[in-house]
């Protein structure tokens, strides 16, 4: 796996002004050790995000118990501590910008302003079935335990606000924030902004953004109003329609998306993989889990609001959409069966 290639895909497409960060937890002493003054664990990772410094250190290095405790380097003494990473037989931890690595991470950091973090937490909850990204966190053991120990150990995503330390001690401003990713859900990530068109057109905007008569035109369809999103049944699939803004902010399309189940992760990749000979364009698609999700962008040529008012033209464009979309589905389930 390339991780340069992945890193610079993350980053452009999120924008983000400093390198994701490769961790390695290590539990031997085969590596050779930089040559570093000691400091706290959550300093060398800004520094390896914003600066491209590379660290290989051992306990003897750090200057934070927390850190010391959070990464496995030795046991709490009195009671339990969390999060750390357990049992304690790290002897070594390896740093790098994820552009700069060679061997495969255990954990990816990275830092970014709560606009940008919002940003990957809304393709995060996409990739996962639109379910929330939930996080822990207590303003303790930041960097180390949040970002580090829970995504090594307890294989999820999490966020941290920071720690007074790393506010005070490590450099971050007061608009950062750091989020840690399980290798796997990093590469997720950043191999979904190969499909910014699907991404883009399945994003939609909050319903208080949307004219009440658009609203009822689109419901007199046959949709009902979720948060950010309409949901209807036509047939026998839930058809979802959302309503993405243009690059100027405005509703000048919609596109309409059914996501087909299949029995498990490599046969939706299998079945994705033909989907580009079955699928008629403009419709997109892509793998997800064990689903294929299945969008049809419908161009309106001019504002949502505008076309609501057409009455049965618009009523028409819709319905003819979601007749379409029904029979890709239906297509691709009976051409990718067995």
């Amino acid at each position: 796996m390339k991780y340069a290639e992945l890193s610079m895909k993350f980053r452009k497409f999120f924008e983000l002004p400093s390198s994701p960060v490769a961790i390695r937890i290590i539990n031997d002493t085969s590596e050779q050790k930089t040559s570093i003054k000691p400091m706290r664990y959550c300093e060398m990772v800004r520094r390896s995000a914003f600066y491209g410094e590379s660290f290989v250190f051992s306990v003897e290095e750090l200057t934070c118990t927390s850190a010391e405790l959070a990464l496995g380097f030795t046991e709490p003494s009195y009671g339990e501590v969390y999060p750390r990473i357990k049992p304690a037989n790290t002897k070594l931890v390896s740093i790098s910008s994820l552009e700069k690595t060679e061997k495969k991470p255990d954990v990816v950091i990275i830092v970014g302003n709560p606009r940008k973090i919002m940003r990957v937490s809304t393709i995060l909850a996409q990739l996962h079935e639109k379910q929330p990204v939930e996080v822990k966190f207590k303003g303790e053991f930041a960097v180390c335990g949040e970002c580090t120990a829970i995504p090594y150990l307890e294989k999820k995503v999490n966020l941290s606000l920071l720690c007074n330390g790393a506010r005070m001690f490590s450099g971050y401003r007061d608009d950062e924030i750091v989020m840690g990713f399980p290798l796997d859900d990093f590469v997720r990530v950043a191999q979904s902004t190969d499909e910014k068109e699907i991404t883009s057109a399945l994003c939609g905007c909050i319903m208080d953004d949307i004219p009440a008569g658009a609203v009822s035109a689109i419901e007199k369809i046959g949709f009902g109003k979720g948060t950010d999103q309409f949901f209807g049944r036509f047939a026998t699939e839930i058809v979802r329609l959302y309503t993405p803004k243009d690059k100027d902010g405005k509703i000048t399309s919609l596109t309409l998306h059914i996501p087909v189940k299949f029995k498990d992760g490599e046969t939706a990749s299998k079945a994705n993989e033909k989907a580009g000979e079955i699928l008629e364009k403009p419709l997109l698609h892509r793998v997800r889990d064990n689903w294929v999700d299945i969008a049809l962008p419908l161009d309106l040529g001019e504002t949502l609001n505008r076309a609501s008012m057409r009455g049965e033209k618009f009523e028409a464009l819709v319905k003819s959409g979601i007749e379409t979309i029904l029979n890709e589905a239906e297509k691709l389930k009976r051409k990718t069966a067995g």
